[in-house]
């Protein structure tokens, strides 16, 4: 497209190499920076804006820990959606040290547990949202329901029979109880 090969390189790296569409509005709305020609450093990334709290605080609120949320801003360029496209990508991001492990050793019942009844553990599926496209970012939602027998699919204001629901590519999945 006749940019030089410095400038597309640092159109990659600022973009995180999302694709030539996001790397060429990039360096258009880059051209004129007055560092555009200057030679690629490694500590070029420590120069960075500090990362926005408020980001932050919106993935704190998907159950993500600080740490994890600030290491993920700053790998996406400060992007909440590709942020969390990084650590779904990066599962060995987050080490032991950063999740809280209280109580995941504890295997004795507490005394609010202790009252509850354990069942049988016999569950049917009753429930299913799948997605229907290339990506979470693009794409449909429908519905498949188990209702009097047979499966149904809502899709927006359609409904029809759900001759093969996709058992196996749901997104969702909801389940009742068998009572024994």
């Amino acid at each position: 497209m006749g940019f030089n090969h410095l400038h597309c390189q640092k159109a990659a790296i600022n973009t995180l190499n999302a694709g030539v569409e996001e790397a060429m509005n990039w360096l258009l709305s880059h051209m004129d920076d007055p560092d555009i020609d200057a030679p690629i450093s490694s500590g070029a990334q420590a120069a960075e804006a500090p990362i926005d709290q408020s980001k932050i605080d919106t993935l704190i609120t998907f159950g993500f820990h600080e740490e994890l949320a600030r290491k993920a801003l700053k790998a996406s360029g400060g992007d909440i959606e590709k942020a969390t496209d990084w650590i779904f990508n990066n599962p060995n991001a987050s080490t032991s040290s950063d999740m809280d492990t209280t109580s995941s050793n504890n295997t004795t019942p507490t005394t609010t547990d202790a009252g509850l009844p354990d069942g049988g553990g016999k569950y049917r599926l009753f429930g299913i949202v799948s997605h229907i496209g290339t990506s979470t970012q693009c794409g449909h939602y429908v519905a498949h329901i188990l209702k009097d027998g047979r499966w149904v699919i809502f899709n927006d204001n359609k409904v029809g029979a759900s001759i093969n629901p996709p058992k196996d590519m749901g997104y969702l999945y909801f389940f009742e109880r068998i009572n024994s």
